[in-house]
């Protein structure tokens, strides 16, 4: 005689074993080391794509460079501009900008505006593949691509 219910039972305990071994522990990467950090964000150049919802697809693109000695450089659509930064773990604070005073009309004078007075309130990094992520102590971000790959964590 077929115990059907002990096969019934032993079906949902292999069907749930299954789906428990499908989920794996996932543990969360290894947070990244200061140093390796700062080398994630000196030597390339990002791109400005997004403040808040903002979309800043722009010609030409607005820039940022971080040095390992804490200077910071770029292009702002209109005017070049560069300053110094501060990095504490993933905290990081820019200093006041020294700026070109041209101008390229009001729509690019006010993106450039928003991008650098942006940067100002700027208080904390976070860098995941190509994408650099700026935030304000509001939690409000800028998101800026290098466009290559960058470190994995």
């Amino acid at each position: 005689m077929i115990h059907w219910k002990k096969i019934w039972c032993a079906v949902l305990l292999l069907a749930a074993l299954t789906g428990l071994a499908a989920c794996g522990s996932h543990e969360p990467a290894p947070a990244m080391s200061a140093d390796a950090f700062r080398q994630a964000l000196v030597g390339k150049t990002w791109t400005l794509e997004r403040i808040v919802n903002r979309e800043f697809d722009v010609d030409p693109p607005m820039t940022l460079q971080f040095t390992a000695d804490g200077k910071v450089a770029g292009f702002g659509g209109c005017n070049n501009f560069t300053g110094t930064y501060t990095l504490d773990g993933r905290e990081i604070a820019f200093g006041p900008m020294a700026s070109t005073r041209k101008s390229c009309g009001p729509a690019q004078d006010e993106r450039e505006y928003t991008f650098l007075t942006f940067l100002a309130k700027v208080r904390s990094a976070e860098i995941e593949e190509d994408e650099l992520k700026l935030s304000t102590e509001g939690m409000n971000s800028m998101t800026l691509t290098s466009g290559s790959s960058g470190l994995l964590w």
